[in-house]
């Protein structure tokens, strides 16, 4: 009996993934927790174990069973999340060395740290966030839900002699948004119709000869009433991805309140786009919700990158005043 609890709510979410129609809000918003229902499956297949060599019975075995196989189908579903496909962080297995450099030498690239936040309506810790972009030397940095008064503390934190270049959507309402780097962004006009403000830029970075086409993400959240809006959103970033001038680069980073178990955001992947935590084996680190009693469950963060870019690191940090983690990408760029 016991068993059959603790496999019932991994048996419900499975089904919710694999669905192929509209389910609907409350069931999107459930779908977040399926990782959480690999470990209960995996405490109820214990259980069932335990209990069909202490006293075996057909009905014992028979749960072990089901148990195992509902927990091999859960793993199928997140096995392309934790199994790295760059090979080990600094040397992408797909950044091939040219002939005549020995073997070890460093991926031919340009290296681009990029590191997205969603600072909340609270206020980020301006000291704590510089010092992260600081130490790990972040080139691009983008701040979903950025107010003046973060960006006045950040400015005061000594954001803009690290990171120059801006582009700005910020606002009182806490859905702005803003763009930093080492060198000029062009901004130009944010994503149109979102609920939150979606900053976007091109960048000229230097030893890349192709435009790197750069975009804040915050989608709107899957709650009653947004549903519609936040499907759209993740269509329209695809949309607009694809349509980006051919030749450039796209880095799309930030908040995408969704996670690889739901169908729009694998719908976001298959246009072309890599999500660099998948990359890097590291798609089930959760980034939502952080410094919170309740522990972080949704990996709702994301860094997405057009072909051409490598996925050379990820790293999910955990910094005060959000309740969101910030994502760190090392991209190489040719």
């Amino acid at each position: 009996m016991t068993a059959a609890v603790l496999a019932t709510p991994g048996a419900v979410l499975l089904v919710l993934r694999l669905v192929p129609w509209d389910i609907g809000t409350s069931w999107i918003q459930l779908v977040s927790f399926f990782p959480a229902g690999i470990i209960t499956t995996a405490a109820a297949l214990a259980a069932a174990v335990v209990a069909a060599l202490v006293r075996p019975r057909p009905g014992r075995t028979l749960v072990a069973a089901l148990s195992a196989a509902l927990l091999v189908a859960q793993f199928g579903l997140v096995l392309d999340r934790v199994l790295p496909l760059a090979g080990t962080a600094g040397q992408p297995q797909s950044a091939a060395l040219p002939a005549g450099v020995p073997a070890g030498s460093p991926p031919a690239g340009r290296s681009l740290t990029v590191m997205a936040l969603n600072v909340g309506s609270t206020g980020i810790d301006a000291a704590a966030l510089m010092a992260e972009v600081k130490n790990r030397e972040v080139d691009v940095l983008a701040l979903p839900e950025l107010a003046p008064p973060a960006l006045e503390a950040l400015d005061n934190a000594g954001l803009a002699s690290v990171l120059p270049g801006r582009a700005l959507d910020v606002d009182w309402a806490g859905t702005g948004s803003a763009l930093f780097a080492r060198f000029p962004l062009e901004q130009v006009e944010r994503v149109p119709g979102s609920a939150f403000y979606q900053s976007r830029a091109g960048a000229d970075v230097p030893e890349v000869s192709a435009p790197v086409h750069l975009t804040a993400v915050h989608v709107d959240s899957p709650h009653p009433g947004h549903t519609p809006m936040w499907r759209a959103e993740l269509q329209q970033l695809g949309e607009l991805w694809r349509a980006a001038p051919e030749g450039g680069h796209t880095i799309l980073l930030g908040d995408f309140n969704a996670t690889a178990d739901h169908r729009e955001f694998r719908d976001l992947l298959a246009r072309g786009l890599t999500d660099a935590a998948a990359t890097a084996g590291k798609g089930l680190t959760p980034t939502w919700p952080a410094n919170s009693p309740a522990p972080a469950f949704a990996a709702l963060d994301h860094v997405l990158v057009s072909p051409g870019i490598k996925v050379a690191g990820f790293d999910v940090v955990t910094l005060p005043g959000t309740d969101h983690a910030a994502v760190v990408a090392r991209l190489l760029l040719p």
